[in-house]
């Protein structure tokens, strides 16, 4: 579907399922050959076997006076019984003349629609009277939203409508987040966003009992949106999918002009997520312009979590379910589908949910939907989210790549494990450890003792002799024989902290944080 150009002006055209649309809301019979053509048609004329014929027209031709019409060639209609491989509809059951006034009764209605969106347009009228005038058309009311889910303009809001919500800081009306949220994991819907022909969202699809038709405002390669006809007023014709591409082409050209579109640009809740997920960065009037729908502030505080299947062959995009579920537990939360995961941002300000609440309530959902969870440390500021999600990753990679039956890890529970592997990527454990552990093993190996754990262990014990003593099962006296050998072979000075933090860590990333049991 094309845009309108800078200067350009439309003309409407019509095809035959218009006309036919038109009579069949009189109950006519008649047979026809509507092979899905694009509107091309701009009048109508009585044949009455002129030889110059144009293919913009459509021709009536009255029953008798068929000879030697190019049947194959041009569009006709008839209530006689000429066939042809034209585009055409052939007998009619009312007069010729009750035909003819038909028609031209359809071109009429759509140059009346044609000028009356022309006269808004040149007026420097609103979007809601564009809309009023393709709802007085269509027969049925619509609106239109942005790609940011903000209602633009609606013709009226009649019941059995989609309820929208009010936002109090952008002063918009808004498509409600749980309903957003369920979209971005809604297969059917997804694909619909790349469609640049009207189409119909069924009543299997929509979360109400209706249908809608709808138009993708797409300006050249930009998303601007969509137009939506609810089927509330009367039935939708074969005929209104071009009538509403005709219409949405105003809309497109009303869009264009409006500041606020440029302010907007081309992105949505979840690229804009995505990328301060994966690079720290977004456009700024993308994230002002969220953060006023979502009603945050940019300094809360956030939480990062991420969801896996277990089954890493089924991924979480289309299980709406879940993120329905997790829609109605979770206030103050955006969730989005990004590589085989669900990411979720959590704003704990909003909420006013605490890290440890938030688990208690995740866990039961996340052991019952067979998933893995991992769960970032609180963060504060909207541009930490970057941050929040790569400690989320980090615990989830721990969940998978490491040893672990835990199903749901924080960052916080796993961040010795990361501390441990970070510490080692250009030097092994052998070169990062604290010499002294390697030369306490070498002398155990030499001489049976057990130095190397004796020490983990006083360590461990926050150097009590008596915890020690009853963690290794051995006396006292045998104890402080043994810290008396390690200190005479290692001068270490265990009174200084940053020596004690560096002897544990030396521990944990020789042994990889794996509990010793030796004596």
């Amino acid at each position: 579907m094309a845009a309108i150009g800078a200067g350009q002006e439309l003309s409407v055209k019509l095809n035959l399922q218009m006309i036919a649309d038109a009579m069949d809301e009189l109950w006519w019979e008649y047979a026809s050959h509507l092979p899905g053509e694009t509107p091309s048609l701009s009048g109508c004329l009585l044949y009455c076997g002129q030889t110059t014929l144009q293919s913009d027209t459509l021709y009536l031709i009255p029953d008798g006076s068929e000879e030697g019409f190019p049947a194959d060639c041009y569009c006709y209609a008839t209530t006689g019984s000429l066939r042809g491989e034209a585009p055409h509809i052939r007998n009619v059951s009312s007069s010729f003349a009750q035909m003819l006034n038909l028609v031209i009764t359809v071109f009429q209605r759509y140059r009346d629609f044609e000028r009356d969106l022309s006269n808004v347009i040149s007026s420097g009228g609103s979007l809601t009277q564009l809309c009023r005038v393709g709802s007085e058309f269509l027969r049925n009311p619509l609106y239109i939203h942005d790609n940011l889910f903000a209602v633009l303009a609606e013709s009226s809001h009649v019941e059995g409508m989609l309820e929208f919500e009010y936002n109090e800081k952008s002063k918009k009306m808004y498509i409600p987040l749980w309903l957003i949220n369920e979209f971005k994991f809604d297969d059917s819907y997804r694909r619909t966003l790349s469609l640049h022909q009207a189409s119909i969202w069924g009543v299997d699809q929509y979360p109400h009992t209706m249908r809608s038709l709808f138009v993708n405002l797409w300006d050249g390669e930009r998303y601007l949106g969509r137009m939506l006809v609810n089927e509330v007023g009367s039935s939708l014709q074969p005929g209104h999918f071009r009538a509403a591409e005709f219409f949405a082409q105003y809309v497109i050209a009303w869009l264009r002009g409006q500041e606020s579109v440029q302010q907007n640009g081309n992105h949505n809740f979840e690229e804009t997520f995505i990328e301060i997920m994966t690079t720290g960065e977004a456009d700024e009037r993308d994230l002002q312009t969220i953060l006023g729908i979502l009603d945050w502030d940019s300094t809360d505080q956030f939480l990062c979590l991420k969801l896996q299947n277990q089954n890493m062959c089924n991924t979480v995009r289309a299980d709406s379910v879940l993120n329905s579920r997790l829609a109605s537990m979770l206030s103050g939360c955006v969730s989005f589908p990004y590589q085989q995961r669900v990411c979720i941002v959590m704003n704990m300000t909003q909420s006013k949910m605490d890290a440890g609440t938030l688990r208690l309530k995740l866990a039961p959902l996340i052991r019952d939907s067979c998933m893995y969870a991992g769960i970032s440390n609180p963060v504060k500021g909207i541009r930490a989210l970057y941050h929040g999600f790569m400690q989320a990753d980090i615990a989830m990679d721990y969940i998978t790549n490491v040893d672990s039956s835990d199903w749901l890890v924080t960052f916080a529970s796993c961040a010795l494990s990361y501390i441990r592997q970070a510490a080692c990527t250009k030097l092994s454990a052998q070169m990062v450890a604290h010499p002294v552990l390697g030369q306490l093993l070498e002398h155990d190996a030499a001489a049976g003792t057990q130095y190397y754990v004796t020490l983990r262990t006083f360590l461990e014990c926050e150097r009590s002799i008596p915890m020690t003593a009853s963690t290794l099962i051995i006396h006292r006296t045998t104890l402080t024989y043994r810290l008396g050998r390690i200190q005479e072979l290692t001068r270490l000075n265990l009174d200084d902290p940053n020596l004690r933090l560096y002897l544990l860590l030396s521990y944990q990333l020789l042994e990889k944080g794996k509990p010793h049991n030796g004596r």
